[in-house]
C-alpha cells in the first residue's frame, strides 16, 4: 500500500533508507537508530564513508524559510558530527573516515545551500579529526538524485492503493440504457472494432468505462499530480491514436487501437510507476471505451 513519504518525518526516513538499501545493498548500509547511543546527527551511513542524516522540512513553499531551516539543520547536526559526539564517532568510525554527509531532504536551493554547505565542509576539515577524510564534503540530495532506486520501490513497495468504486455489469447495463445517444459513436465503431460478440463487449466496455471514471475521479480528489499527469500521457496517446487512422488506411482499426495502448501502458509504466498493474489495466480498457465512445472518426 502506498504511503505518501512526504507525510511526516519518520515516513521520510524510512522512504530515503529504503532508497539506500536499493542503491547501495542492504550489506553496505548501517543504520543508527534514536535509541543507539543517543541522537548522533545521522541515521545511516555506508561503509565507504557516506553518512546520511533525513530531513523532511515543515514546510517549502517559503523559500527562505526552506533555506533558512536547512542551514540550521545542517549546522546543528554538524555540531554534534564533530563536537557533542566526537568520542563516540572515534569509536564507530575508527577503522573509517566519513567523506560525504549527505543532508537527505525533500527539496532545497542549490546555488545558495551550495555555497553554504561549501563553506562548512571547509571548517570541519580543518578540524583535522580522525574520522573525518581530507576530501570530506557536506551536499544535499532528494529522491531526484536516485531516479531508477525511486521507479523501482514506487513500482514495488510504494504502489497506489486507489479506493474507488467498482461497476459491475447490473450497472453497466442500466447505465446504457440510460444513455444510448451517448453511445451512437461506439455503436457504429464495435462491429468494426470487434465483429462478434457486439452486444457482450458493449456491456464490457461500458463496465470498465464507469470503473475508469471513478478511478480519474479519485485521482482527482485524492492525487491531483498523478491525476494530471495520467491524463496528459492519455490526451497525447489519443492524439497519435486519431492522427493514424487520418494517414495510415492500410491498417486494421483493432491492430491500431491495439498498439498505440501497448504504448499507453508503456509510456504510464515508464512515467507513473506508482500504479498497480491491476489499476493500469482498468485504466487501459477505459481508454478503449472512452475512445470508442467520444472519438468522432468513423474508420
Amino acid at each position: 500500500m502506498y504511503v505518501n513519504p512526504k507525510n511526516d518525518p519518520k515516513t521520510w526516513e524510512k522512504y530515503f533508507k529504503d532508497i539506500l538499501r536499493k542503491h547501495y545493498g542492504p550489506a553496505n548500509i548501517k543504520d543508527i537508530p534514536d535509541s543507539y547511543g543517543g541522537d548522533f546527527g545521522i541515521e545511516c551511513h555506508t561503509f565507504s564513508g557516506h553518512v546520511f542524516q533525513c530531513y523532511l522540512p515543515e514546510q517549502s513553499s517559503d523559500k527562505e524559510k526552506l533555506t533558512k531551516s536547512q542551514k540550521n539543520k545542517i549546522r546543528k547536526d554538524i555540531q554534534k558530527l564533530t563536537v557533542k559526539n566526537r568520542e563516540a564517532f572515534n569509536v564507530l568510525f575508527q577503522d573509517m573516515k566519513i567523506s560525504r554527509w549527505v543532508l537527505a531532504t525533500s527539496e532545497y536551493l542549490d546555488s545558495e545551500m551550495a555555497l553554504y554547505c561549501a563553506a562548512k565542509s571547509s571548517k570541519v576539515r580543518q578540524m583535522k579529526l580522525p574520522y573525518i577524510a581530507d576530501d570530506f564534503q557536506i551536499i544535499l540530495q532528494t529522491e531526484s538524485d536516485y531516479r531508477t532506486e525511486v521507479k523501482a520501490l514506487q513500482s514495488d513497495v510504494y504502489q497506489l492503493s486507489l479506493d474507488f468504486s467498482p461497476v459491475d455489469a447490473e450497472k453497466a447495463s442500466d447505465w446504457i440504457d440510460q444513455n444510448l445517444s451517448f453511445l451512437e459513436k461506439m455503436d457504429l465503431k464495435l462491429p468494426k472494432v470487434n465483429p462478434g460478440k457486439i452486444a457482450e463487449a458493449k456491456s464490457f466496455l461500458v463496465q470498465k468505462y464507469l470503473g475508469y471514471q471513478n478511478l480519474l475521479d479519485y485521482l482527482k480528489a485524492e492525487w491531483p499530480e498523478i491525476h494530471s499527469n495520467l491524463n496528459t500521457l492519455i490526451s497525447n496517446r489519443r492524439s497519435y491514436l486519431e492522427s493514424r487512422f487520418l494517414t495510415d488506411s492500410s491498417k486494421q482499426p483493432e491492430d491500431v487501437i491495439k498498439a498505440e495502448l501497448e504504448k499507453l501502458k508503456n509510456d504510464i509504466v515508464e512515467q507513473i510507476p506508482t500504479i498497480k498493474r491491476t489499476d493500469l489495466e482498468l485504466i487501459i480498457w477505459g481508454v478503449i471505451a472512452d475512445w470508442l465512445i467520444r472519438c468522432p472518426l468513423d474508420f
